[in-house]
């Protein structure tokens, strides 16, 4: 008789997430994560057609998990560069709980993985885009010569973001140099 399982897509996740934070992402397949699961191969199709697709849905599943755990209320009465290293750090706390890193894992992916990955990993990049470019409009005390038009505005919160990627990259913990250049930047 089949094993009956209140929500097997769920189960089918978690597995696969646990595979990604102990062995790295590129360890998972279909058949590991049914193993650990303790369900069928064809279910585990049937809910992840492909290892693609469940491998969008562990990386969707990822960022999710991050953006539960930062308090963007909270940010909004912190000043900027506060804001941003509160960010940061969340995100390098969450990152090292990883037995491999995340972030040049997802690099090591089929071309088509990529692809799927890179979608959703784009759509939480901008919400962290539009909350730094939020962030940074609230600050009345940023240089106005610094950003004058919006487009400015975009650019350097994009500027911001990507060095705050680059620095998780490189599984740095100190968010100070990039802090301290900010504020010459911004305010000096």
């Amino acid at each position: 008789m089949a094993k009956h399982y209140e929500n097997p897509k769920q189960i089918i996740l978690a597995s696969a997430k646990d595979i990604a934070f102990n062995e790295g992402i590129a360890s998972i397949n279909i058949r590991k994560v049914a193993k650990k699961s303790d369900i069928s191969i064809g279910t585990v199709y049937n809910y992840f057609p492909t290892k693609a697709d469940l491998l969008v849905a562990v990386i969707e599943n990822f960022w999710s998990d991050i953006f539960s755990e930062i308090d963007f209320s909270k940010l909004s009465n912190m000043n900027f560069l506060d804001s941003l290293e509160k960010i940061y750090d969340e995100l390098n706390t969450y990152l090292s709980r990883f037995e491999e890193d995340w972030l040049e894992q997802l690099s090591i992916l089929s071309a088509q993985e990529k692809l799927l990955s890179k979608k959703k990993e784009q759509e939480y990049f901008f919400i962290v885009k539009s909350i730094i470019l939020s962030l940074m409009i609230k600050d009345e005390n940023i240089k106005p010569s610094l950003i004058k038009t919006e487009k400015e505005k975009e650019l350097f919160s994009e500027f911001i973001f990507d060095n705050i990627i680059l620095l998780l990259k490189k599984q740095s913990s100190d968010f100070n140099f990039f802090k301290n250049l900010l504020i010459k930047l911004c305010y000096e």
